[in-house]
């Protein structure tokens, strides 16, 4: 949790249920309900942020995967394995979710703008994946993930550019 210079007390009312789901949910670095509160509007603060630039929207949608990066780091570290696959979806995806987020959209070339910059980022995904097929086993926790889900999008690639 980020210090901060001044606090203002606030009261409010929530409904159970809210404040069962946030007295029990987990926040890095906050342990009491006054923590979690202001993590959550900071959260809050950071979406409607998020969505004036690129970076401050990706630095967000890198933030909500934070949980699952973390978990996979634990597996990563005490199984010694490691999977290229879900790495180039963890950089790809927050990447697509922050473009969408920040696309202010007021003209046919602002459109052109998003498509291209999405079908750019789809590509390079495709691209990461299929090279993962480069070898018999991809460097995944199912080294026939890639194998197992590529066939058609390789069997177009093959119509499109017959060997």
């Amino acid at each position: 949790m980020k210090p901060y210079a001044t606090m203002i007390p606030v009261s409010g009312r929530l409904p159970e249920d809210l404040y069962q789901w946030l007295s029990g949910l987990s926040l890095e670095g906050a342990t009491t309900f006054s923590d979690k509160m202001r993590e959550a509007i900071a959260t809050l603060k950071r979406l409607h942020d998020g969505s004036a630039d690129y970076v401050g929207a990706l630095a967000m949608h890198r933030d909500l995967a934070y949980a699952a990066r973390h978990q996979l780091a634990v597996i990563e570290r005490d199984g010694g394995t490691h999977s290229e696959v879900l790495a180039s979806m963890f950089e790809h995806i927050p990447a697509f979710g922050a473009a969408l987020q920040s696309a202010h959209l007021s003209t046919p070339e602002d459109a052109r703008a998003l498509e291209a910059q999405l079908a750019r980022r789809a590509l390079q995904l495709a691209e990461t994946l299929l090279r993962q097929m480069l070898t018999t086993e991809a460097a995944a926790y199912d080294p026939q993930v890639v194998r197992q889900n590529a066939g058609r999008l390789v069997e177009l690639a093959q119509r499109v550019c017959p060997p």
